[in-house]
């Protein structure tokens, strides 16, 4: 009974303020003010959410702390935009990206076999540093001449000739099919390369899971048909994108930012991270330089400019709906809610955060893989010994994080600016937020970025209403950050260590 008060303490607390709140502010600031900043509140709680869900996850399971998850929050942002406004870069580098997956894929079925070799040390040491020069020579060689700035290029071609009713824009002209074929070959070729060497051949020390292959070769055919397809097809699926209705192609733009995060997320596992699960500070320093990058290849793409996102036609329709059916029916960019204008795609930033929260909800509770990543995470000797490889499981964990902020970047490019920085300003409230709520805690992250968003819509207003310096509001975030971590060091949610 004692665990049990001490585990609803912090709920009932939490609960209990918040109703306190909303009976000050409904008195206080009147229905329409009230109304329209705890709308504000809640849009940007679920913006801090979808950076500080994947941030949670993998800190929480992994003991990683990520610094390029806001670089992966602006990568999807990117990504969706891109291929929202003109798919031909996405389709132009996808058959790559796809290719070295599918030889990265390759480590788990041949690792066993691996590891079994009788080499000499020497031999032992060399062979995975030739296989990782190989490796890089072959993606040199993949990209040389490779026109990618004229495929980024795309995009800002559609902004200046697309309109609503004319979807279609001028692609740029791509190599021959039978030239460009080299290319994925080439990228297979290093990610098997890449595969060989991180299953490091002869080491004795390396342990591999004996387990069923056939979901691997599945997994390797999927990508290799889907690299197969996308090159085969690279110049007639931009035009049959562009030619669909933009809800769909909204729709189509947020499975491209979770796909690309899932890819991105786990070659940055497998090649990056994995090395250096020993050594935390490296991890810090490695994915700070990561950020860097690519931040720095961004604005190489697409120039350190601000592009805004047009919104899908659901959310973009003259008028202001009265009701939520005829918002649906009707499309309307803003809806009548307690007599307070509000746009309807805030609600569903809103919506997106809470679908995310259920999610990983669901994930970690009610489903065999999240029993497995907890199990994982509490003794992953244990799970070793059941036959259940925990490092795929940790690149799995890693992978959907990266998905996850990479989705955020998507959900959040029609509402602020697509441009470098925009991880940069969401990943420190993702950091704050994951304090807050607890160190692994997603039930913590969630109530933690409601509770920072709101703060910072009430503080936007009150800073606004008594001509209060803007720095005010922005700090109010840190400012209950500190007096949470004051009463309780380990967050709301977390677990005394």
């Amino acid at each position: 009974m004692k665990f049990a008060w001490k585990k609803i303490l912090p709920i009932g607390a939490a609960i209990i303020m918040v109703l306190l709140l909303i009976a000050w502010g409904w008195t206080g600031l009147g229905t329409a003010s009230f109304v329209r900043t705890t709308l504000s509140g809640l849009t940007l709680g679920s913006l801090f959410f979808m950076v500080a869900a994947g941030l949670t996850l993998i800190f929480g399971l992994m003991d990683v702390l990520n610094f390029a998850h806001g670089a992966m929050f602006m990568l999807g942002a990117y990504m969706g935009w891109q291929f929202y406004t003109n798919p031909t870069f996405i389709f132009g580098i996808s058959p790559l990206i796809f290719a070295f997956a599918s030889g990265l894929m390759l480590l788990p079925l041949i690792k066993p076999a691996l590891i079994r070799w009788e080499i000499n040390s020497k031999l032992q040491q060399n062979l995975p540093r030739i296989a990782y020069a190989l490796a890089l020579l072959m993606i040199f060689f993949a990209f040389n001449q490779l026109d990618i700035m004229g495929l980024a290029d795309t995009a800002m071609v559609a902004i200046t000739t697309t309109t609503a009713d004319n979807p279609l824009a001028e692609l740029s002209a791509q190599e021959p099919l039978l030239r460009f074929w080299v290319r994925p070959a080439l990228m297979l070729v290093s990610g098997a390369l890449i595969a060989f060497a991180t299953a490091k051949p002869g080491d004795k020390t390396e342990f591999a899971v004996a387990e069923k292959t056939t979901q691997k070769w599945i997994i390797v055919a999927a990508l290799f048909v889907a690299t197969v397809l996308l090159t085969a097809f690279r110049e007639a699926l931009p035009e049959t994108v562009l030619l669909m209705n933009g809800n769909l192609r909204f729709f189509l733009a947020m499975i491209v930012a979770v796909l690309f995060g899932l890819v991105f997320g786990g070659i940055i596992e497998i090649t990056l991270i994995r090395p250096l699960y020993q050594r935390a500070t490296f991890i810090v320093l490695m994915t700070l330089g990561l950020s860097f990058v690519i931040r720095e290849v961004v604005q190489v793409l697409w120039d350190p400019l601000a592009y805004q996102m047009v919104r899908p036609p659901f959310f973009a329709q003259p008028g202001k709906a009265e009701t939520v059916l005829e918002w649906f029916r009707n499309g309307n960019s803003t809806l009548n809610i307690f007599g307070v204008t509000f746009p309807t795609y805030r609600l569903f930033i809103i919506a997106l955060g809470l679908v995310m929260f259920i999610f990983i909800t669901l994930l970690m509770t009610r489903t065999r893989l999240g029993m497995i990543i907890r199990a994982g995470v509490q003794d992953p000797e244990m799970v070793e010994a059941l036959g259940i490889n925990v490092r795929q499981v940790f690149t799995f964990v890693f992978a959907l994080g990266i998905a996850m902020a990479a989705l955020g970047g998507i959900g959040a490019a029609p509402f602020i600016p697509v441009q470098p920085l925009m991880g940069d300003q969401f990943q420190m409230q993702g950091f704050i937020t994951v304090v807050l709520g607890g160190m692994g805690s997603y039930v913590g992250a969630f109530i933690g970025a409601l509770t920072l968003g709101l703060a910072r819509a009430f503080g936007d207003y009150f800073a606004l209403k008594l001509s209060l310096s803007p720095a005010i509001a922005e700090a109010s975030t840190v400012i209950i950050m500190i007096i949470v971590l004051l009463i309780r060091p380990s967050g709301l949610f977390g677990k005394k260590e």
